[in-house]
């Protein structure tokens, strides 16, 4: 599943999840997404499962062409052949530095480098978390910080071939159910319209990487829509909607490698535990 692999057949010691949010835009001087994001342990445990490493990026500039440049190399220990990168940026547009992300002993083989990934953005004036179940390629005419769009650009529509909408590898209804259950008291909801901006971009340029890389295979990736608060206990409820969408997404893949592969839908059946 990611440069490990999530093997139904044996126990896995560590899960590797990347987390991304994004830098401020518009009046957003304070982002949430980032302040979530930032604010989740290095790493957790939960019960009948492996140790989960999370592995934070720094905050994403709100830029379309910084997205689609960065996290192909974010997710791949080697682009794809294709790959449009732009060498400079407008002034207001930091440079993301990312080489830090990445492992020391990655081989440059094309493989995924982390097992799963979750996305982080802010839906203002939404008072609730949804994770979102697709993205679409085209319309994303919304200006990002630089004042640019993406009207007219055809990459994915031309030079790729990509599907107008791609969806999470996951089985995302069964994520929901596991989610919405860990969370009661919480307001949780799933979506399929991520918003045609900075965040739906975002999923898609992750999804696309895999599909491109392999239409068949499970690209393992997830969208958190968060509400706009920046208080100590907004962040503290989004840390906990967070960890528990990371948790269902593991359970779920679990679950799913263990159908494929042994035909059982319980993980004890695989490596001794007592449930899903």
């Amino acid at each position: 599943m990611g440069s490990r692999g999530i093997d139904a057949e044996s126990k896995v010691d560590e899960i590797t999840v990347l987390v991304t949010g994004f830098g401020p835009f518009g009046n957003n001087k304070i982002n949430p997404s980032h302040l979530i994001a930032s604010s989740l342990p290095s790493s957790f445990t939960a019960d009948r499962l492996p140790n989960i490493k999370i592995i934070k990026a720094s905050p994403i500039p709100v830029h379309y062409q910084t997205v689609r440049d960065v996290i192909p190399r974010l997710l791949f220990s080697q682009p794809h052949e294709k790959v449009a990168v732009r060498r400079s940026y407008p002034p207001n547009i930091p440079t993301l530095p990312f080489e830090d992300l990445l492992a020391a002993d990655a081989v440059a083989d094309g493989n995924p480098r982390f097992d799963f990934v979750l996305h982080i953005g802010m839906a203002a004036p939404r008072e609730y978390f949804t994770m979102e179940m697709c993205a679409h390629r085209d319309k994303y005419f919304a200006r990002d910080e630089a004042g640019e769009t993406m009207e007219g650009d055809t990459l994915w529509r031309d030079g790729y071939y990509a599907p107008e909408i791609l969806r999470s590898g996951l089985d995302t209804e069964d994520v929901w159910k596991r989610w919405r259950s860990e969370l009661m008291g919480v307001d949780v909801r799933p979506s399929k319209d991520a918003g045609r901006f900075l965040c739906e971009f975002i999923y898609y340029t992750s999804l696309v990487e895999y599909w491109r890389r392999d239409p068949e295979a499970m690209a393992p990736v997830m969208f958190l829509h968060v509400p706009g608060g920046i208080e100590d206990y907004d962040i503290e409820t989004g840390r906990k909607v967070a960890l528990g969408l990371i948790g269902a997404m593991v359970r779920s893949a679990r679950r799913t490698q263990a159908v494929e592969t042994t035909g059982y839908g319980d993980v004890a059946h695989v490596d001794g535990e007592s449930g899903a």
